[in-house]
C-alpha cells in the first residue's frame, strides 16, 4: 500500500483525472461509474502505470488549479501532494513565464490540439527547474473538457548540454579566428568555403567579400596559372599533398611568402570535397635567411682568402674548421683536418702544454705565443699564434690564427750560431759535448713526461725506449719490454712476425703508416687487447734506423663515441615515435568521446528497458504476441548476461582506451626534453600501484614476489611515471620466469636502498636470463627479445627515458645461469 500523501479526486474528474487520483490512494466518486468490468480494469492499469511512471503528470481544471499529480510530479516540484492540492499552476510558475503559459494554455483550449511547450517550474527549496509540458484538453466519457492534462519533462540537462555546446561552439570559433596561422577551406573548384581571422588580416581583405572567390585570386599572377592548372591533379589524388611555399599578393599590393600545409576535406562516403589549407606568413623569415646566407658567405670569403692558417677547435682541442692556409701549411686537406685533435698536430712537447694554454686563454679571452706543428710528412715547423675566445655553432671555441716562422727562427738560429762562433775557439770541442748531453737530458725529459706512450724499436722490432706513460698503458715496467720484440705490445695475429719480419713488414705490407697517425689494437700485460691511436715515425740515430711512436689509448673515446651514437639513435627515434604518437591520438580521442557518449546513453537505455520489464504484465495481457516476439530476442540475445556485464565490458574498455592513450603519451615522452614536474612520494606506494596490476597473473603463473625496502626517505619524482616504470620490469621479469615453462613457477625479488645522494631501486628475477649480444640494445625503441606478439618493444625504451628524463640511470646485469638484476637510480636531489 502507497503511504505517500495523496491528492483526492475531484468530484465529476474525468478519465485522467480520476484515474490518477485514484492510484494516488484517492477514495473513488460515491456516483456508480459507467464503465463495464472491462474498462475498469483497463482504467485501474493505466492509473497505476501514471501513479508508478518515472514521467511527472498532473491534471489542472481551467482554473488552474491543480486537480491530480502523480507521485513523479511530487517528486518534481518538491512540495507534497497536500501541498499541491491547495496551489496552482501560476504558484508553481514563476511570473517570467505566465504570458507564455496563458498563451499556449488559451490555445490549446481553443484549437482542442495538444501542444509541447518549455518553460520553468520554482521548487518548494527555491530552486528553479526548465520543463517541458506536453498539454492536451482533458475530457469526460461525454467529450466534454474539464481541463487539462499535461506530461512533463525536466530538461535541466539537456539546457546544461545546450549551454556546453554553445560555449563549445564559442570557443571553437575564438581558437578558429585568434589562431597564430591562417586557415581557410575552398571546395573541389578552389572556391573558397571558409577563412579564418588571422589569414584576413595577413591579407588585408573582409571574410564576407573573399568567401565564395578562388583562392588562386591570392596567389601572385605570375604563378597564379600554374596553381591553378595543378589543383584538379590534387582533388583527384594524382598528386600528393604536400607542405609548400607560395607567393601570395595582398589586397594593398604587398607580396608575402608563406609555407602552406594541406590536408583533404571529406564527406560521409570518404569522397573528397575540398582542401583544408594552414597559411603561414614565412616572409620576414625568408629575408633574414637570405641576409644570413650573405654575411656568411662574406665570413667565409674573408676566412678561406687570408694568407696566414686559421682553425677554430673546441675546448677539448677537437678541429671545428680550417682554412684552406692551414690545409697548405700542414699538408692536410681540410676534411682530414676536421677529423683530427689538436694534439694531432702539435709537437708532442707543445701538446704537453695544451691545458694550462687552454686555462690562461678562458681567463684572458686571447693568448699569443710561439709553438711547434707536425705536418704531415713529419716535419717539425715552428708557429707564431694567436688566439681568441669565440662562439662557434653554440658552443664556446678558440679561434686561432698561426704563422709559419720557419725562416725567421733559422735566420735567428744562424745569427746566434755565428756569435757562437767567435768564441768556440779552443772551448769548441767542450761545449760540444756538453750541447750533447743536455740535448740527451732532454729528450729523455720530454718522452718521460709527454702524456702520450713513447715506444722506440730500432729496424730489428727490439724495444729501445719505453717511456712512463707507455708502462702506465699496458702494464709493463721498462725493465720488462727492453730488447725484447714490439711483437709483445701487439694482438695476437702480430706474434709470427720475427726480428726480420718486423721491418719487412714495415717496408712493403704497411709502409703508409709511417708519417701518419692510424687507429690500431694493442695488446697489455695482462693480454687484454685495447684500442689506440699511434703516430709513427722513422728517424736516423748515429746511422740507425729507428721507428719512434707516439701512442694514446682510445678505450675511453670509442665508448663515448658509442654513447654519443647510442643518444643519437634514440633522439632520432623518440621525435619518430612522438609524430606517430601524435597520428594516434586524433583517432584515439574520437574513440574515447564516443565511449562516454555510449556509456552515458546505455545508462537510460537500461532505465528506458526497466520501466519496460515493470509494464510487461499489463503488456502481455494487450498484446501477447509482440511480448512474446520480443522474449524471443531477449532470449537470443541472452539479455540478462548482457544487462549484468554490459557496465563491466564498457568499463573494461575505456581502460583499454585509457591504457593505449598511456602509450601514445610516453611514446611523445620520448622526444620530450623538458623536465617533469617533481613530488615527494613513497617507494612502496609506487611499488603497490604497480604490484595491483599484475598480482592476479603472478598467482595464476606460482610466482611469489619478495619485498625488502631499505630505510630510504620519499624521493622527488613523478609518482606515475616510476609506477609505470616498476609495472614495466615487474612485467619483463613475469614474461621472462613463464618462458621457462617450469612447472613450479618462479620468484621476483625487489629491494631498496640508499647509495650516497642516490636511491637505488632493484628488480631481479630467475628468468632464461638476456642473451649478452642483446644487452647493448636492450633499451633501443622496437627492440625486444620476446616471441612476435608478446612485445612492442617500447617499454624498456620508454623506461630509459623516464628515468634519464628524473636525472638517474638505469643499469642491467644477467651473467650467464644467474638472476637477470635491473637497478634503478633515482637521485635524492636533482637538479
Amino acid at each position: 500500500m502507497d503511504s505517500s500523501p495523496k491528492v483526492p479526486a475531484v468530484t465529476g474528474a474525468s478519465n485522467a483525472q480520476g484515474t490518477a487520483a485514484a492510484t494516488a490512494g484517492a477514495d473513488p466518486p460515491s456516483s456508480p461509474e459507467p464503465f463495464s468490468g472491462e474498462n475498469d480494469k483497463l482504467t485501474r492499469g493505466l492509473g497505476t502505470l501514471l501513479a508508478r511512471t518515472s514521467q511527472p503528470f498532473a491534471a489542472v481544471d481551467f482554473e488552474g488549479q491543480l486537480v491530480s499529480v502523480n507521485r513523479a510530479f511530487v517528486e518534481l516540484t518538491g512540495y507534497s501532494a497536500a501541498e499541491l492540492q491547495t496551489m496552482t499552476l501560476a504558484d508553481l510558475t514563476p511570473e517570467l513565464w505566465h504570458p507564455s503559459m496563458i498563451e499556449t494554455l488559451a490555445s490549446v483550449k481553443a484549437t482542442g490540439k495538444p501542444t509541447r511547450y518549455e518553460k520553468e517550474y520554482r521548487r518548494k527549496d527555491g530552486r528553479l527547474v526548465p520543463i517541458e509540458a506536453l498539454v492536451d484538453l482533458d475530457r469526460d466519457e461525454h467529450d466534454v473538457a474539464l481541463g487539462f492534462y499535461a506530461f512533463v519533462t525536466d530538461i535541466s540537462e539537456r539546457k546544461q548540454v545546450e549551454v556546453a555546446l554553445r560555449e563549445s561552439e564559442e570557443r571553437f570559433r575564438r581558437l578558429y579566428d585568434e589562431a597564430p596561422v591562417g586557415y581557410h577551406e575552398v571546395d573541389v573548384e578552389g572556391r573558397i568555403i571558409s577563412i579564418n581571422r588571422t589569414e584576413c588580416e595577413m591579407l588585408g581583405v573582409v571574410r564576407e567579400e573573399v568567401v565564395a572567390k578562388s583562392v588562386f585570386d591570392f596567389v601572385a599572377p605570375e604563378f597564379r596559372e600554374q596553381a591553378r592548372r595543378g589543383f584538379p591533379d590534387k582533388v583527384r589524388g594524382d598528386r600528393p599533398l604536400k607542405p609548400i611555399e607560395r607567393t601570395f599578393e595582398a589586397h594593398d599590393g604587398r607580396r608575402l611568402t608563406v609555407s602552406i600545409e594541406e590536408r583533404f576535406k571529406r564527406d560521409e562516403q570518404g569522397r573528397v570535397t575540398g582542401i583544408r589549407s594552414t597559411v603561414q606568413d614565412i616572409t620576414e623569415r625568408k629575408r633574414t635567411e637570405a641576409a644570413l646566407v650573405a654575411s656568411e658567405r662574406r665570413a667565409r670569403a674573408l676566412f678561406e682568402g687570408i694568407e696566414d692558417a686559421i682553425w677554430v677547435h673546441a675546448l677539448d682541442g677537437r678541429l671545428l674548421d680550417a682554412n684552406p692556409a692551414a690545409s697548405r701549411m700542414l699538408g692536410y686537406s681540410r676534411e682530414e683536418l676536421l677529423r683530427m685533435n689538436t694534439s694531432d698536430v702539435d709537437s708532442p712537447d707543445f701538446a704537453a702544454g695544451f691545458q694550462e694554454r687552454l686555462e690562461r686563454q678562458m681567463q684572458q679571452g686571447h693568448l699569443s705565443c710561439e709553438g711547434r706543428h707536425r705536418t704531415k710528412d713529419g716535419r717539425v715547423i715552428p708557429v707564431d699564434i694567436n688566439t681568441s675566445t669565440i662562439q662557434f655553432d653554440n658552443q664556446r671555441a678558440v679561434l686561432a690564427v698561426i704563422r709559419d716562422i720557419t725562416e725567421r727562427k733559422a735566420l735567428e738560429e744562424t745569427r746566434r750560431e755565428f756569435a757562437e762562433s767567435q768564441m768556440r775557439n779552443a772551448r769548441e770541442m767542450q761545449e760540444k759535448n756538453l750541447a750533447l748531453t743536455a740535448s740527451e737530458a732532454r729528450y729523455r725529459q720530454l718522452t718521460e713526461g709527454c702524456l702520450d706512450a713513447v715506444v722506440v724499436a730500432d729496424r730489428q722490432g727490439r724495444i729501445t725506449l719505453f717511456n712512463p706513460a707507455a708502462e702506465k698503458i699496458f702494464g709493463h715496467s721498462a725493465d720488462e719490454v727492453l730488447g725484447r720484440p714490439i711483437t709483445l705490445l701487439m694482438p695476437e695475429s702480430f706474434k709470427n712476425l720475427d726480428d726480420r719480419g718486423f721491418e719487412a713488414a714495415l717496408e712493403s705490407r704497411q709502409p703508409s703508416i709511417v708519417g701518419r697517425t692510424v687507429e690500431l689494437k694493442g695488446r697489455r700485460k695482462n693480454e687484454e687487447e685495447f684500442p689506440l691511436e699511434l703516430s709513427l715515425n722513422a728517424i736516423e740515430l748515429a746511422g740507425e734506423l729507428q721507428f719512434i711512436g707516439s701512442i694514446r689509448d682510445q678505450t675511453e673515446r670509442q665508448r663515448m663515441r658509442a654513447m654519443l651514437a647510442q643518444s643519437e639513435k634514440l633522439a632520432s627515434i623518440g621525435l619518430l615515435s612522438a609524430g606517430v604518437a601524435h597520428e594516434i591520438n586524433n583517432p584515439l580521442a574520437y574513440v574515447a568521446n564516443n565511449l562516454a557518449v555510449l556509456e552515458r546513453d546505455m545508462k537510460s537505455v537500461l532505465e528506458m528497458i526497466a520501466i519496460y520489464e515493470r509494464a510487461l504484465v499489463p503488456m502481455t495481457l494487450a498484446s501477447p504476441d509482440l511480448v512474446k516476439e520480443v522474449e524471443a530476442v531477449a532470449e537470443e540475445l541472452d539479455w540478462p548476461y548482457v544487462r549484468e556485464n554490459l557496465g563491466r565490458m564498457l568499463s573494461r574498455t575505456r581502460e583499454g582506451v585509457q591504457r593505449v592513450a598511456n602509450i601514445v603519451q610516453n611514446l611523445r615522452g620520448l622526444a620530450r626534453t623538458s623536465p617533469p614536474k617533481l613530488e615527494a612520494a613513497a617507494i612502496p606506494d609506487m611499488l603497490e600501484s604497480a604490484l595491483e596490476m599484475i598480482r592476479g597473473r603472478l598467482r595464476r603463473h606460482n610466482i611469489e614476489i619478495s619485498v625488502e625496502h631499505g630505510d630510504v626517505p620519499r624521493i622527488p619524482c613523478v609518482p606515475s611515471q616510476i609506477s609505470q616504470v616498476i609495472l614495466n620490469l615487474l612485467i619483463n621479469a613475469t614474461q621472462a620466469v613463464e618462458a621457462t615453462g617450469r612447472t613450479e613457477g618462479g620468484h621476483i625479488r625487489f629491494s631498496t636502498a640508499r647509495d650516497g645522494d642516490m636511491v637505488c631501486l632493484s628488480l631481479s628475477d630467475n628468468g632464461g636470463g638476456i642473451p649478452a649480444e642483446s644487452l647493448p640494445q636492450l633499451f633501443d625503441p622496437f627492440f625486444t627479445t620476446k616471441s612476435v606478439g608478446e612485445g612492442t618493444g617500447l617499454g624498456l625504451s620508454i623506461s630509459h627515458g623516464i628515468v634519464t628524463g628524473h636525472g638517474g640511470r638505469i643499469e642491467v646485469e644477467s651473467p650467464p645461469g644467474e638472476d637477470t638484476c635491473f637497478r634503478i637510480y633515482l637521485p635524492l636531489n636533482p637538479s
